[in-house]
């Protein structure tokens, strides 16, 4: 029998915008690597929601993009979260791969890239 008296349990991602500090900082930390992007925007994946930073005009017809682990932009400072960025070589990631996500897994980070095809590396200048 279904019990259609209980309510569902409620859902607790946040879903509120990147703080502008956060944003700003991280904008012009993947400037001076070479990417203008646009605002970061929110993403949903089935566990976590992350802030996404994408390459505004895409070369190749693809954008390369930074995405954040929600919990970090909310935990860590701006200029914390840039150290991180650094300390994990996101920028070299980011140059080799389309897309790069990065998570807090405990004291540790995981960083996930979507790779290019192969022949699709383009010199970021």
């Amino acid at each position: 029998m279904f019990d259609f008296t209980s309510k569902p349990a409620p859902c607790s991602l946040d879903h509120t915008s990147v703080p502008n500090d956060t944003d700003v900082t991280v904008a012009t930390w993947l400037r001076t690597h070479g990417w203008q992007v646009i605002p970061a925007r929110r993403e949903t994946e089935p566990e976590l929601g992350f802030y996404v930073w994408q390459e505004d005009t895409p070369s190749n017809g693809r954008s390369h993009a930074l995405w954040v682990s929600e919990p970090m932009v909310r935990r860590l400072t701006p200029e914390q979260l840039v150290e991180v960025l650094n300390r994990e070589g996101i920028a070299e990631d980011i140059r080799i791969n389309f897309r790069v996500r990065i998570e807090e897994r405990g004291a540790e980070y995981r960083v996930s890239v979507v790779p290019r095809k192969s022949g699709e590396f383009r010199k970021q200048d």
